[in-house]
């Protein structure tokens, strides 16, 4: 796995750095100070994962996403931050972003949070993950309440326990693909895009205990 560290300070980056250097499928790549030096590392430089720093000079990490799709669509964002606010998590997501981590988290959970994202699923760090349920479930409280079969509602209760679509299959006795299907549905009928915010609409509304 390929990767490059975004942020303004080296001390950051050295740490980040040493952190992985331990593990031999990680390799860092590159390195930027600011956002618009990392639109030049990740053009220039083969790349699976950037972690991301929000504030940064120049170009902060939100400013520079939309832009980091266009010059390397195929790159994964992590964003790194001190922040928990809700409201960051949210616009970070919605501007392509797989993964939040607070810069508090340990080398385990970086890691787990970098091998997520590589094989194509989210990451949000356990401890931001309930103060965004509440601010996604506050933002759609005025929604009408939506209809789901009782099988859409077995599918979102278990993903609300924190199950992998495989293991939903096992449980109900589905394929791995009309687990999906079914979940694609949801996000449908909720207007939502990611598993956390159909978790906490549904919930909001009454529609998964």
């Amino acid at each position: 796995m390929r990767i490059i560290i975004a942020d303004d300070h080296r001390v950051v980056r050295d740490g980040l750095r040493w952190m992985l250097s331990d593990y031999p499928d990680i390799d860092v790549v590159g390195e930027a100070a600011d956002g618009k030096e990392l639109l030049h590392v990740a053009a220039d430089t083969p790349a699976d994962v950037v972690l991301l720093d929000v504030r940064m000079p120049e170009m902060t990490g939100l400013e520079a996403l939309e832009p980091l799709r266009e010059v390397a669509p195929d790159l994964k964002v992590i964003v790194l931050s001190m922040h928990d606010e809700p409201a960051y998590v949210r616009r970070a997501v919605e501007l392509g972003a797989s993964g939040y981590l607070l810069k508090s988290a340990g080398r385990d959970e970086i890691i787990r949070a970098l091998q997520h994202v590589d094989e194509g699923r989210a990451y949000v760090q356990g401890e931001i993950t309930r103060p965004l349920l509440e601010h996604v479930a506050g933002g759609k409280q005025g929604s009408s309440p939506v209809e789901l079969s009782p099988r859409e509602r077995q599918v979102l209760a278990l993903v609300a326990e924190g199950k992998e679509n495989k293991q939903i299959g096992r449980a109900l006795d589905l394929s791995e693909a009309t687990v999906k299907t079914y979940l694609k549905s949801v996000f449908e009928r909720l207007d939502v895009r990611t598993r956390a915010e159909a978790v906490a609409v549904a919930l909001r509304q009454g529609l998964i205990d």
